[in-house]
């Protein structure tokens, strides 16, 4: 039983020797230079690891960046729409581009936000000849000189290509009047329902958050007519 124990144990030690020297003649020596075509692969590989650091650090800060100029203008339109409850712009002139012929007149305008716009056109001497009036659902617009108006609902105006609603508008005095409002003129470009034109308004003429009332004009001793009919008698 020994001697059997004994040469068990002597061909295990012989196997385990064996697999050890085999192991040992696959195993590449640490000291081995790398062939030339080998340190070309090498360096070529950490030259694409430190691009692509690179570009990831670069669109990190950039996104970071987008998401900065992001959370300034939403603070910044938030900050206008919390200060901009009523406007009254004093001294304006409107230049009307309409039927060949281009027109200029002094003007003033009223805005509460949420709730309306009104747009007097006072040629003479402060004397109003012509209204605009629009309360997020009807523009009505009165020609005092011939005593007659013209009343259009949003989805009026929209068959025309004039797409408005009081949000829209809102909206729009944020973006091109009050970003603006330090500016000693601002000038306004409309193009809409084939009505091409310019406004400038003067900006130190601008109150904001005064005294506004925007009330509608009562338009029963006028006569009613249509927009079409309205702009060719003018």
């Amino acid at each position: 039983m020994n001697r059997l124990l004994y040469i068990v144990v002597l061909m295990s030690g012989i196997v385990l020797l064996a697999e050890g020297c085999a192991h040992k003649r696959k195993i590449k020596p640490a000291t081995q230079p790398l062939s030339e075509q080998e340190e070309s692969a090498v360096e070529a590989e950490r030259v694409r690891d430190s691009i692509a650091l690179a570009q990831a650090i670069a669109e990190a800060q950039a996104r970071e960046q987008q998401r900065i100029n992001d959370s300034i203008a939403r603070a910044e339109e938030e900050a206008r729409k919390t200060m901009f409850k009523t406007m009254n712009v004093t001294r304006m002139t409107v230049t009307v581009q309409m039927q060949g012929k281009q027109i200029s007149t002094p003007a003033t305008m009223r805005w509460q936000r949420g709730k309306g716009v009104i747009v007097s056109i006072q040629p003479f001497a402060g004397i109003e000849m012509f209204r605009a009036e629009y309360d997020g659902n009807v523009m009505t617009i009165i020609d005092k000189i011939n005593r007659r108006y013209t009343r259009l609902t949003n989805s009026e105006l929209e068959q025309r290509g004039i797409r408005v609603t009081m949000d829209e508008a809102d909206a729009w005095m944020d973006e091109h009047i009050l970003s603006h409002r330090d500016e000693p003129q601002l000038t306004l470009q409309v193009a809409r329902g084939g009505i091409n034109g310019s406004a400038v308004i003067y900006t130190n003429s601008m109150q904001i958050n005064g005294r506004v009332n925007i009330n509608p004009t009562n338009v029963e001793m006028y006569r009613k007519v249509s927009l079409e009919q309205l702009v060719k008698g003018l």
